[in-house]
Formats: structure tokens, sequence, C-alpha cells
């Protein structure tokens, strides 16, 4: 995975602000235009770009919107992100304008991640509410997405411990998960997976544990394992006793977090962007392990015990049996 250099991002700063001529803080669609006039078209103008982060009431772009939009470019198409940064008047290398992140299996084997860029992978059966999370991330009402078929993203910047993160949101539609599963090696580009469900409806609870359950058997299958969390979306409404008893009793059996609820209608998000971010910088906790990877481990376990207990038996042995050639020698030369 590649990310913007810190003079890359410069760069474009200066670029943002020169295209600015208002002076307003924020790139209106013409200014964009402008901007990118020396390019072929205007990379952003079609999906999933062009409504994937925040604008102003003017639909002017704020900087973070602008680099957010970029680092998403950068996520998805890096080519694509460095000819654009040509386009627009950058003079240096490839390598001066990206960084190679680690893999994500060495963070997880490390326990840590060097990473500025995080991708959320948005699960949840229809209905559940993974467009409003995306468009709450955003500033808008959910009533202000933009009809799309297929996948939906949304870019934004978090601020954790004093630090901004870009987190990018990938909502994944019902009916595109099992398509994605059958990529062995989907999980690889993900940091962190969400499952939305309705906290009214006992229904979409169970789609959301199932969905949890594939994901979950899958990263245990390729070793693309990922840290998860539930979300337990429409609290302000009446909530689904048995849903809540059987979404926290699976977080527990999983070895997850307890499922956070929000209401995205009340504006009470719980912090659940910067719960994200802290999930994703800690890449070895909150992955679920399923009954299936349980058993496993445990065989794992008892295999090594006896592989150790066999070992050790070996060495004890060796040991005697060089012990009594000693002795034995002794004996002779004592005769």
């Amino acid at each position: 995975t590649l990310e913007l250099t810190g003079q890359a991002i410069d760069f474009l700063r200066g670029i943002f602000n020169m295209f600015d001529t208002d002076n307003d803080d924020a790139l209106l669609p013409a200014e964009l235009d402008d901007l990118f006039s020396t390019a072929p078209e205007n990379p952003w103008s079609n999906n999933p770009y062009v409504d994937c982060a925040e604008r102003n009431v003017l639909g002017g772009l704020s900087l973070e919107g602008f680099l957010s939009k970029w680092a998403l470019m950068t996520l998805l198409d890096p080519a694509n992100s460095f000819a654009n940064l040509i386009y627009v008047g950058y003079s240096g290398d490839f390598g001066s304008a990206f960084t190679t992140m680690r893999k994500r299996r060495v963070d997880r084997k490390k326990q840590q991640t060097q990473r500025n860029v995080f991708q959320c992978y948005v699960f949840g059966p229809r209905g559940a509410g993974k467009t409003a999370l995306l468009q709450s991330f955003l500033g808008r009402q959910p009533s202000d997405a933009l009809p799309m078929n297929g996948e939906r993203f949304a870019a934004n910047t978090v601020e954790l411990s004093g630090s901004r993160k870009t987190l990018v949101f990938r909502e994944i539609p019902e009916d595109d998960v099992r398509p994605l599963l059958a990529d062995r090696e989907s999980l690889a580009p993900c940091d962190v997976a969400v499952f939305v469900y309705d906290s009214c409806d006992e229904f979409s609870w169970q789609r959301t544990r199932d969905l949890l359950v594939e994901v979950a058997t899958h990263g245990e299958n390729t070793g693309y394992e990922v840290p998860c969390l539930i979300v337990a979306a429409k609290d302000d409404l009446d909530q689904s006793p048995l849903a809540l008893q059987e979404s926290t009793r699976v977080s527990q059996d999983m070895g997850i977090e307890m499922p956070i609820p929000i209401s995205v209608r009340l504006r009470d998000l719980n912090n659940i962007f910067c719960r994200i971010v802290h999930a994703a910088q800690q890449p070895h906790l909150s992955i679920p392990e399923t009954e299936a990877g349980k058993t496993r481990r445990q065989y794992r376990q008892l295999l090594n015990r006896s592989l150790m207990v066999v070992s050790v038996g070996a060495a004890v042995a060796v040991v005697g049996i060089a012990a009594y050639r000693v002795y034995a020698a002794r004996k002779n030369t004592s005769s």
C-alpha cells in the first residue's frame, strides 16, 4: 500500500491555496475545475470520488476534504494519483511522492502500525444504517446521499491523541459480500471492519452476525484477519431486547468489543470514528475468533505441548544414554 509523502502533501497544500482565489478556505467546483485544467479531465468527476468528501453549503471542498480525496485516489489508484500530481505541476519523481507502507500482516505480528491512512470496510444488511454512518462522517444527513450502484466511499480526517489520521470508509452492499470474499486477498487492503445492524430489528442482527462470522472465517482461512467492531445503529428507537442480548453474547464469545450504540438522527455517535481509528492502530487486537478458529488454535497448542514433551523426553533419553556410556567406560577402565 502507498501513501502520500510529506513532500507531496505540502505541494498539494500549496496548490489548494493557489486556486482558492476567494480565500474562503474551500475550493468551489469552478476553482477545482481550474486546478485540474491542465489534466485530461477532473479525476474526481465520477464515482467513487464525486461524493466521498465533506463539502460546505456552496459545494466547496475544504483542505481536509481535498487531501482526503487525494488520499483515497492514492489508495485505490496510485498510478492515477501520481499522473494527476504531475498534471497539476508536481516536479518530483514517484519515489518522492509516495511512501510504501509495511504489509498489514507484518503490522499485526509486530503489534503496531505506522500508517496514516486507514481503510474501514463497512458490512451490514440493507436498512441497517451503513450509508447513514458514512454520511454522518461527512457531516451530512442520510437523505443527502446520492444514489449509487455498488460500493460507496467516504474519506475524512480524524484527530486522535493529538495527531490526524485519514479514515476511508468502504461500504460493502449486502449482495456484494459473497463475491468479495471469493477473492482470497479481498481483506488484504482492510485495516478494520465495522458491522452495522439495526438495533430495533432482531433479523437485522442475525444477518449481521452471519456476515461477521463469514468475514472472520475468511480471515482465519487466508491469514488476513482484521480488527472488527459491531455498531448498534438507531439507538434512539425502541431496541430489540433479544438483539441486544445476542449481540453482547456473540461479541464476548468472539473476543471483540461490546456493540457500540449510535444514533445518527440524534447525532449521538459515541465517538465511533475515533474508536474505529484506535482499533486500526492496534492491528493485533479486536480480531474475532470463530468456533472453528478456536478449535484449530487449541489443537495447535496441544500439538505444540505434545511436541515439547516428546522433545524433552528425547533429550532426557539422550542424556541418560550418554551418562550410562560414561559410567560404563569408567567402570571398564577401573577394572
